[in-house]
């Protein structure tokens, strides 16, 4: 084998190992993608079921708040009794109503 193939031959070797290098760290970014993207997707999912819930929770605070206003309870006075600060009961006040349970 002259010198030449021998040069070749370590060559390709070299650019072998390069590869498998490069093949080993696209690997290992691959994986922090799938689980960067898998925290992600979950996350998302965690944040829409709490969304549902604090819709939920306004719903049947508006339905009280509305109960409220029929017994001629001013919004400055709801705001005390609830706890719930003036402008906030003024804007689901606002919203429309869905009978919540319990609230007629």
């Amino acid at each position: 084998m002259g010198r030449t193939a021998i040069k070749a031959q370590e060559a390709k070797a070299r650019a072998r190992a390069a590869r498998l290098k490069l093949l080993v760290e696209r690997t290992a970014q691959d994986e922090r993608i799938e689980d960067a993207t898998a925290v992600a997707l979950l996350a998302w999912q965690d944040r829409t079921a709490a969304q549902a819930q604090v819709q939920k929770a306004e719903q049947a605070v508006t339905a009280a708040l509305v109960l409220l206003s029929r017994e001629k309870v001013l919004v400055r006075e709801m705001a005390v009794l609830t706890g719930i600060g003036e402008s906030a009961c003024a804007r689901l006040l606002r919203s429309p109503v869905a009978p919540a349970d319990g609230c007629r």
